[in-house]
């Protein structure tokens, strides 16, 4: 009975009223965000692409996210509640959540594995590049986070603390095995993308000075410029809603404390934010949006104009045949109107 009233008193203090709002809002944004830019891509031919499916895939596990793991986090670390116990049932908490981190963890990277072929292989990379390859890499990312996590796990399953409550068993997981096998599963990721990242502003510093004598450079210099800034916000935002919290999950080692709720808050905080960074604050998804809001079940497509696409063209050919010895450096370059989220991937 004690028992009983602890926990129900724990789950109505202020702190924890706070900490149910934040985790709530959360978890609504999440699932609403998310869940546009899956409706998105069924609306509109036009924006599935190769960089996009990788966002689908990456708002589909972040609304799975949304609907289990927030949920759950309430009810066992927040509440408290006393029916989740249990060897059995802790295993199965701890484990489906730490699988949802390396899902977003290794979805991440081949976003940016995307990035890198398209930004420094160019044409090569271009045509290289298939919905097909696109789908087995969207597989091969669901099964290393299942043979990773799981085969983690199986370290765990012999621990056996008896009707201990979830906290108690994540501690001892972590003790155990957890460090070893986060710490290098987040950094790893995280130092790829830093080097993926700088040769990727390079490589695009590098072609911002080699094309400013044709006459397309300020609007493609500016395509330029947000696909890097894009590539630098992935990296701060996976440092302070992945690398930092794992940071924190080893050192604040009591559960309950504000420090310790922040490193799982910024976690999930990482399933809300990923809309915005990766989809929503692009100009063709927001032309989507808008025309969704207009024509929902219509058959119109948010296209670019097409004076755009038409000079382009042009520039291209007047290049070819008057700078034959830029060809390579412009024909790269051209590529970048296609990055992020452009039409006319191979199927």
């Amino acid at each position: 009975m004690n028992e009983t009233a602890v926990s129900v008193s724990l789950c109505r203090g202020k702190a924890s009223a706070i900490q149910i709002v934040m985790i709530t809002v959360v978890m609504i944004g999440s699932i609403v965000g998310n869940a546009i830019i899956c409706l998105l891509l069924i609306r509109f031919k036009t924006l599935r692409t190769v960089p996009n499916f990788l966002v689908a895939n990456l708002a589909f596990i972040d609304i799975l996210n949304a609907m289990t793991n927030m949920p759950l986090m309430i009810m066992w670390y927040i509440c408290k509640m006393p029916f989740l116990k249990g060897r059995f049932i802790s295993w199965f908490i701890v484990s489906w959540y730490v699988f949802f981190m390396y899902l977003t963890v290794f979805n991440l990277t081949v976003l940016t594995m995307d990035r890198y072929g398209a930004v420094v292989h160019g044409f090569r990379y271009h045509s290289w590049k298939t919905m097909r390859k696109a789908k087995i890499s969207v597989v091969c990312v669901w099964l290393l986070a299942v043979a990773y996590t799981y085969g983690m796990f199986t370290l765990g399953l012999h621990i056996d603390l008896g009707d201990a409550p979830v906290s108690v068993y994540r501690r001892q997981y972590l003790m155990k095995f957890g460090r070893h096998f986060i710490i290098p599963g987040y950094l790893v990721p995280f130092t790829i993308m830093l080097i993926l990242g700088g040769i990727i502003w390079f490589t695009v510093h590098k072609h911002s000075k080699r094309i400013l004598p044709f006459s397309w450079r300020t609007k493609q210099a500016k395509s330029d410029v947000e696909t890097a800034k894009t590539i630098g916000l992935t990296c701060t935002a996976f440092f302070c809603m992945g690398v930092f919290p794992m940071l924190l999950h080893n050192i604040a080692t009591i559960h309950g404390t504000w420090i310790h709720f922040l490193a799982f808050f910024l976690t999930h905080l990482n399933s809300m934010m990923n809309p915005l960074i990766y989809s929503l604050k692009t100009r063709r998804f927001r032309r989507a949006f808008t025309l969704f809001l207009r024509e929902p079940c219509g058959r119109s497509q948010p296209y670019m104009r097409k004076s755009v696409n038409h000079q382009t063209d042009v520039d291209l050919q007047l290049t070819t045949k008057d700078f034959s010895s830029k060809k390579k450096e412009v024909a790269t370059f051209v590529v970048f109107s296609d990055i992020f989220f452009s039409p006319g991937q191979k199927k």
